[in-house]
């Protein structure tokens, strides 16, 4: 009988590779936990540092804002303190301008009136060619009793050398008490004595006498009149005033 062939044998597995597997295993997951170990560290080690830095950064950023709005409103508080000086030094300035030009104005009136005060009576002085009577400086002032004013007034005839008698009188235009119509006091009426003249004017005179209304009389107009009495070539002169106004020119 033929020879059957013989089975090839197979090799048992060795138990010493297998224990290498193992322990290069065992290696590397050691390795891994380590690694892991040390990762887990250091991230816990950046949280904490991460949290105090975040707890301290906010507060500092805190701190600086409210350091410069203190400084915000401190430098708004100086600015408006020196807005506020500014404003009422500028105001005093602006009164004391508005004072000045004031004065300046009343200064330039008297300097004018005086000059026309100056030429008047270098006119009159020198006589200017002109040879008749004037009035002027028709004024009229209340005394403080009801109806009693006092009344004043200049008469004049240029040239030095000339000289004349006057008579000169009052009248006054206005509503009598219960009266329609408009009526005229003269002279009597006023109160007036009779001696109402000038004698020998020369140049100018000045002159104040005082009046009285009857009750109940409302004043309208005030004229004054003039004459010579033995220069019959001079014309009488007359001046007529509104009464308001001349009151009006003594306040």
């Amino acid at each position: 009988m033929p020879r059957l062939p013989r089975r090839p044998r197979i090799p048992a597995r060795r138990r010493a590779s297998g224990r290498r597997r193992g322990t290069w295993w065992a290696g590397l997951l050691t390795i891994a936990l380590v690694l892991a170990a040390v990762a887990g560290g250091l991230g816990w080690l950046a949280s904490e540092r991460d949290d105090g830095t975040a707890g301290v950064e906010p507060q500092a950023g805190i701190d600086a804002l409210r350091a410069d709005l203190e400084r915000e409103v401190a430098a708004r508080q100086t600015a408006e303190e020196a807005l506020r000086r500014a404003e009422q030094h500028l105001a005093i300035k602006e009164a004391e301008l508005a004072a000045y030009a004031g004065d300046i104005e009343r200064q330039e009136k008297e300097l004018q009136t005086l000059r026309d005060e100056l030429a008047f009576y270098q006119r009159l002085a020198e006589g200017s060619g002109e040879d008749g009577l004037g009035i002027r400086a028709l004024r009229l002032q209340p005394t403080g009793q009801s109806g009693v004013f006092d009344v004043s007034f200049q008469l004049y005839r240029p040239g030095l050398g000339r000289s004349v008698d006057l008579r000169w009188s009052l009248e006054v235009d206005g509503l009598a008490a219960d009266a329609e119509e408009p009526s005229t006091l003269d002279a009597e009426a006023l109160g007036l004595d009779s001696g109402r003249t000038l004698e020998e004017l020369r140049l100018l005179r000045h002159q104040r006498v005082r009046i009285r209304l009857p009750e109940g009389f409302e004043p309208q107009h005030l004229t004054l009149r003039a004459s010579a009495e033995d220069d019959e070539e001079l014309d009488p002169v007359s001046e007529r005033a509104d009464w308001d106004r001349l009151l009006e020119g003594m306040q």
